[in-house]
């Protein structure tokens, strides 16, 4: 390229139009005057600073910022890889251009390494090159900058967005939690006695409030765990015990729809599970109160077995897809994975089943799915959460018109 293409080519990247702070470093005054006078002639609007040495060009590294830096490698205090460790370190990305000496090369692929933008023996400095590697190093610069600026952009408009969503949350529930409690006093008749009509609608009401709790409940959960604000309390929970809980609470539900709720236990004693008590009998309550929602006539049936510890495990969601567990990972928990070693239950119904496609997003964020009454998509997604966290799996197999059975395998304790 020529010293007339290389002005044309600064002009066009709009590198002219201010001046550029450059820092050159050189403890030899020849080699920093050759640069010196190859910028100016090639027509660099620039605003140029030198220095002879580390200790000089680190203090002038942090006293102001840098377009660019032309940094060479032999210095008498320390060397140039130093400069560039130093920068690079504290999360700096001003271009470095290393000035090498004749035999210099394998230096500066090393100094490229360690995260210098590029490098040019000095026996090759001229303006021409000089404007090409300077606009070359700051475009790249520039665009590393405005990357940068946009990822900032979205980090601030994630923490936004969840800040929303944990006040809307918080907002939300208050009122719902005291209305559910007025409601259920006028059920108790605590301000007069109530018609049947009055009871009836009143229990409408009721079991509308606490859909509508358990909704922002479910969309609060979701937040602290994908904001990594959930914190669960690891300790010796026995399933079958918890089981038995979700099936008394759930099955007035399963009788007022006339549906046969059923609890099988094949596990004898034991299973125990290291988890947070509290989470699990969540994901049961949702699992379990799904198949009460989605079935309007036959049963629903919880079983609760031991099984082999499958070789690899299976992964969440469908069958074939791949757990999402590097936003909020398992705790260093020692799990057994020997044989008969992990507890399984499965909740079957005989609902309206689910479509192959329905299935393969059932488990994602805000996915619901066809179905009528499907609600915010959020259940399902918390409940793969739960068991991820718990080094667990969860799948479903289904068919349209022949009901649907969700698995949950967690490890047992030792």
């Amino acid at each position: 390229m020529s010293l007339d293409a290389a002005k044309d080519a600064l002009r066009q990247s709009g590198l002219m139009d201010v001046p550029l702070n450059l820092l050159v470093v050189d403890d030899d005054e020849i080699d920093r005057m050759a640069v010196r006078r190859s910028l100016r002639h090639a027509g660099v609007n620039m605003t140029l600073t030198e220095a002879g040495d580390y200790a000089t060009a680190i203090a002038a590294l942090q006293e102001r910022p840098y377009d660019c830096v032309f940094l060479d490698y032999r210095l008498p205090d320390r060397d140039g890889l130093a400069v560039v460790q130093e920068v690079r370190g504290r999360g700096d990305k001003t271009p470095l251009i290393v000035l090498t000496g004749q035999g210099d090369e394998e230096i500066a692929v090393e100094l490229m390494k360690a995260g210098a933008s590029d490098y040019l023996p000095k026996s090759k400095v001229s303006p021409e090159v000089l404007a090409r590697i300077l606009r070359n190093a700051i475009r790249i610069y520039q665009a590393e900058l405005q990357v940068d600026r946009a990822n900032r952009q979205r980090e601030q408009l994630a923490r936004q967005r969840e800040d929303f969503v944990s006040r809307l949350t918080h907002d939300l529930r208050t009122p719902l939690v005291a209305a559910d409690r007025m409601l259920k006093l006028f059920k108790q008749d605590a301000f007069g006695e109530t018609t049947p009509e009055m009871s009836e609608a009143i229990a409408i009401m009721i079991r509308g409030n606490q859909n509508l709790l358990q909704m922002v409940n479910t969309l609060l959960e979701v937040y602290r765990h994908d904001a990594g604000e959930k914190n669960m309390m690891f300790d010796t929970c026995y399933l079958p015990e918890i089981l038995r809980e979700v099936y008394q609470e759930l099955t007035p539900w399963a009788q007022d729809k006339q549906l046969s709720l059923t609890l099988a236990n094949a596990v004898e004693n034991g299973g125990a599970v290291m988890g947070d008590r509290l989470e699990l009998r969540r994901l049961f309550i949702n699992l379990i109160g799904n198949g009460i929602k989605f079935t309007d006539r036959g049963s629903v049936t919880v079983r609760l077995s031991l099984i082999a510890a499958p070789d690899p495990p299976p992964s969440s969601g469908v069958d074939d897809a791949a757990p999402d567990t590097a936003s909020n990972p398992a705790p260093d928990i020692a799990f057994d994975t020997a044989p008969l070693r992990q507890i399984m239950v499965e909740v079957q119904d005989t609902g309206p089943g689910i479509s192959p496609a329905d299935q393969a997003i059932l488990f994602d964020r805000y996915r619901q799915g066809n179905h009528k009454r499907a609600g915010s998509g959020l259940g399902l997604y918390l409940s793969r959460r739960i068991v991820e966290a718990h080094n667990g799996a969860i799948t479903v197999s289904s068919a349209v018109g022949q009901g649907s059975t969700f698995t949950v395998r967690l490890p047992l304790k030792h």
